[in-house]
């Protein structure tokens, strides 16, 4: 695509997309969920979450894992679809049918249509062709997350996900050269305010009292509404939406942040066009405004909701690393955050070495390439960034896994100094969703080996109605919810294995961790039956087989694990572990990790 076509493209009348003032739809990480809703009889209330300057429309539904991903697919697979109609919907190879019972087979038929490219700058690319429409979805992840914030800068990943909508030098701005003064009298105007506020706060004289407070808004006010009559809002989604684009949105989780989209085959070079000047040249307009949007999604997913300030505090409470921070950041820290400090994270973390791209339909990896070349293969990222680590493959044999989990916490580990040394191993806090009980049990990362063993333990425990926690507990009546989340809130380093539960009415917190613990417990000391990792080893392949159903949902998982465990193929090799694990290995990690002194608890108390 010429200069002059995309230019003419972008200079199209913008329809707003968000209404200014709202809280996005992003579908930025709360918590994994293995199970989806629809099969799980009392789902547990789900987390604040938070948001996105998308152009979706507002979902409730949290980002999920890549691994949930393909849960979710496997339910929507089974609920909606005979196994006998699998096959050729799935995959064109003998793989499908053997995915479906289980059987095992060396391919799953979409492997070796897969193709992979590094840029010199270190940008990689993973292109697998579908030809069953022309259609194409495009991911970039970015590897950076709300993990790597520094301290006392909470919520900067987030809002750097919100910017990144917010266009460039030629793209949102009717002029920019009038413009960029704005931009910079507006910061110059938010410090003095941050200062002034910090001076009130701190008993400071006269001059920087209530009233310069005041005025300052005031001035920072009117300059954002100068600077808005020089902004075409929404331009870089209205420019795709009209090309065609669906399913623009972005998610921000603590390990990773996820931009995509979804639009014709032909319009890839648009796309790709757009996407590379986003990140090479971007405009943190709007900030100001759009930190009243974050704010205002605070109150809502977290203030306002039944388990929001309960769940911070548990997190705060349980964890000593960096998981305990929120996504959406501490109220103090983002409120001081301005266009400097969002200019250096972007400087510091994205660059092409901390970005892959995943593109998934009608393409060819030829063209792929050569596009990328064109529009991201001069880019060599802000000076000096730093480079982050993807994760490591999976450990082949439960031997090798051992040395993998004694070394798992090391520099992260998630135990805070009062639980290690007895002092605090629980917490009690009323909220409006209580009673509850939440066990928090400590657990290496779910990229490990030891993770995806304990996801099937999880699945053991909550995969469905015939699973255990919800055929002995929920549909009993001895409990009206149970449920399991095995990387909360992450999975790329160490944090908890969340188990979940409501009491029956009448019953206490206590009493549904008694159930609860007896029933981990039997899961460690009696292992599992081979029917049940049968029904997890299918549900696994199934769901990669669901996801196969989606160009979208194929260019998550190909991407994510590719950060994940270090290649794409971490997807198939999860799947083989899954298939290899027998029941004395999900015993003894079970064992391990749902030890009663490996558990943090929190008890919800009704208010």
């Amino acid at each position: 695509m010429a200069p002059a076509q995309l230019m003419s493209s972008l200079r199209q009348p913008a329809r707003s997309l968000r209404a200014h003032g709202k809280p996005c739809g992003c579908r930025c990480q709360g918590r994994a969920r293995l199970v989806p809703t629809a099969q799980h009889p009392n789902p547990p209330p789900q987390p604040p979450s938070t948001s996105s300057a998308s152009t979706a429309p507002p979902s409730s539904s949290p980002s999920i894992s890549r691994r949930a991903a393909l849960g979710t697919a496997a339910g929507s697979l089974l609920l909606s679809t005979s196994a006998a109609s699998l096959g050729p919907l799935l995959l064109t190879s003998p793989a499908s049918a053997a995915a479906v019972t289980g059987r095992p087979d060396p391919e799953l038929g979409f492997e070796r249509r897969v193709s992979e490219f590094t840029l010199p700058n270190g940008l990689h690319f993973i292109v697998l062709p579908r030809r069953n429409a022309p259609v194409v979805s495009c991911h970039t992840y970015a590897n950076v997350g709300a993990w790597n914030e520094a301290a006392g800068s909470t919520g900067m990943a987030h809002l750097l996900e919100h910017m990144a909508f917010k266009g460039t030098p030629r793209v949102g701005t009717v002029d920019f050269a009038r413009e960029a003064p704005l931009l910079d009298a507006l910061d110059e105007a938010f410090y003095e305010l941050r200062d002034a506020k910090a001076a009130v706060a701190a008993g400071g004289p006269g001059s920087a009292g209530p009233t310069r407070v005041a005025t300052l808004r005031a001035r920072l006010r009117s300059l954002q509404d100068q600077a808005a009559a020089l902004t075409v809002p929404n331009a870089f989604g209205a420019a795709l939406q009209r090309a065609g684009g669906v399913g623009l949105n972005a998610t921000t989780s603590h390990d990773q942040t996820r931009y995509f989209v979804s639009l014709p085959a032909n319009k890839l070079e648009l796309w790709m066009a757009l996407e590379a000047e986003r990140f090479r040249a971007p405009v943190f307009r709007e900030l100001y405004s759009e930190k009243a949007v974050i704010e205002e999604e605070r109150r809502l997913r977290v203030d306002n909701t039944p388990m929001g300030r309960y769940q911070q505090e548990y997190a705060l409470s349980a964890l000593a690393n960096n998981y305990r921070r929120p996504v959406i950041g501490f109220e103090e820290d983002f409120d001081a955050i301005g266009r400097r400090e969002v200019q250096a994270f972007f400087d510091r973390y994205y660059g092409p070495a901390n970005l892959t791209v995943a593109v998934v339909g009608d393409v060819e990896p030829s063209e792929v390439r050569r596009l990328a070349e064109r529009y991201w293969g001069d880019w060599r990222g802000p000076a000096g960034y730093t480079v982050l680590p993807r994760g490591r493959p999976l450990a082949p044999t439960p031997a090798a896994a051992e040395a993998e989990a004694d070394a798992a916490f090391g520099h992260a580990d998630p135990r805070p100094e009062a639980f290690l040394t007895g002092g605090r191993t629980s917490m009690r806090q009323a909220a409006r969703s209580g009673p509850a009980v939440l066990l928090g049990y400590y657990r290496p990362p779910i990229t490990s080996r030891e993770g995806v063993v304990l996801e099937v333990a999880a699945d053991v425990l909550t995969g469905g109605r015939t699973s255990r926690l919800v055929s002995s507990l929920v549909l009993s009546g001895r409990a009206l919810a149970a449920s399991v989340v095995s990387g909360y809130p992450g999975e790329r380093r160490p944090g908890l294995a969340l188990v979940y539960g409501i009491p029956k009415d009448g019953d206490s917190p206590e009493k549904v961790a008694a159930l609860l613990q007896e029933q981990l417990a039997a899961l460690a000391e009696g292992g599992v039956a081979g029917g049940e990792l049968g029904r997890v080893v299918r549900s696994s392949r199934a769901g990669l087989l669901g996801a196969a159903q989606s160009n979208s949902a194929m260019a998550a998982a190909l991407a994510s694990y590719h950060v994940s465990t270090g290649s794409w193929r971490g997807l198939v090799q999860e799947l083989e572990v899954v298939s290899q694990v027998q029941p004395a290995e999900v015993a003894e990690v079970a064992g391990r990790v749902f030890a009663p002194d490996n558990c943090f608890t929190g008890y919800v108390l009704k208010s």
